[in-house]
């Protein structure tokens, strides 16, 4: 495993990601770091755990908020394999778990702007005016127009020079009055009233891979059917919309994924099941049916591993039999790992952005 050498920490990333393409920590970790305080500390989207590994070590309490489950068992293993003590607590998923005691935030930049202010409004409205902010990310992903907004909406704003390609913002907020302001959404074609929260996939509109994979809702579906990865809910429950009699999950790595799931299962009173899981480890049943619009990039980078795992365990969680529905990116080279997989892979529609994969396992 790799050696994050300003700290000593040995660090690996979940899932495993080669080196040469991604490391647990990046310049803009180092120079978070190197700023931090020993106040009582929030850090938000350590994707793997690597700001909270290295500021245990110093005189402070670390609580991490992460959206992933992926991240939550990043974290723990990496405090597990550097003998570092990670309580219960210290892994919050929610707003609401924020403790008020914070004097110190820690942001590594997402790839959204709208996850962001969400996560500074979430912030604002718990935490006092002398919390400190620090803000870190690399500069080609830091748009001018995301620091503009900042300077603007911040009580106090400092940035730093930029060292070795990374940008550190020092920010103030004025506190904020609790918002229930953060959903967005629209009507599908079929009649449902979908909503998302900010960083959940598709929340403002119906994504073109989705409404090709939709276009297939009269196949044999039967059984129990699994959406993996559901983002808002639309796969999953547009067909339990469809097909009353169907034993709907709905499964996803982002807790605010899952929960605008739930939210959009309440709204249209459809009966389904949501869980929150690295890719399928919260569904313990066996399926008839996975779909599945799988995402290609972890942040900033386009990977495949993550679909490729979602494959893997759609492979083993099926009934002999049994079908996974793929709809992705015409480009991304999924057709031979498919095909290793599964006993048969049918291409059901293809165009010049998207294709269908009906896979049936052996």
């Amino acid at each position: 495993m790799p050696v994050w050498e300003k700290t000593g920490l040995t660090l690996s990333c979940h899932p495993v990601v080669p080196e040469h393409v991604a490391l647990p920590w990046d310049a803009a970790d180092d120079y978070l770091l190197s700023h931090a305080s020993t106040q009582n500390t929030l850090t938000i989207n350590d994707r793997h755990g690597a700001l909270s590994c290295a500021l245990s070590n110093r005189a402070t309490t670390v609580i991490n908020w992460h959206d992933s489950a992926c991240a939550c068992e990043a974290t723990r293993r990496n405090h597990q394999s550097n003998q570092l003590a990670l309580d219960a607590g210290q892994l919050i998923l929610s707003e609401e778990q924020i403790p008020a005691s914070t004097r110190q935030v820690l942001i590594k930049l997402p790839k959204n702007l709208e996850q962001l202010k969400f996560w500074l409004q979430c912030c604002r409205e718990r935490l006092p005016a002398d919390t400190r902010y620090l803000l870190a990310g690399m500069v080609k992903h830091i748009p001018v127009s995301w620091l503009n907004w900042l300077e603007k909406e911040a009580a106090t704003y400092r940035q730093e020079q930029v060292v070795r390609k990374a940008r550190l913002l020092e920010l103030t907020f004025t506190p904020k009055p609790v918002s229930e302001d953060h959903w967005n959404g629209y009507q599908t074609d079929s009649g449902l009233t979908l909503s998302g929260l900010p960083g959940v996939f598709s929340r403002q509109q119906h994504d073109i891979g989705s409404r090709v994979l939709l276009e297939h809702t009269d196949l044999p579906f039967c059984g129990k059917v699994c959406d993996l990865g559901c983002g808002n809910g639309l796969l999953g429950l547009t067909l339990k919309q469809a097909h009353p009699q169907l034993d709907v999950t709905l499964t996803d790595d982002s807790w605010l994924a899952v929960r605008s799931a739930q939210h959009n299962a309440r709204q249209n009173q459809l009966d389904v099941s949501v869980r929150h899981g690295d890719i399928l480890t919260a569904v313990h049943e066996t399926q008839d049916w996975i779909v599945c619009n799988p995402p290609f990039h972890d942040g900033h980078k386009q990977l495949t591993n993550i679909a490729e795992r979602m494959f893997e365990q759609s492979a083993k969680a099926l009934v002999s039999g049994g079908h996974l529905l793929v709809i992705a990116n015409r480009h991304l080279p999924y057709a031979g790992k498919l095909r290793r997989l599964f006993q048969t892979v049918e291409v059901l529609s293809a165009d010049s952005r998207f294709s269908l994969y009906l896979c049936q396992k052996r």
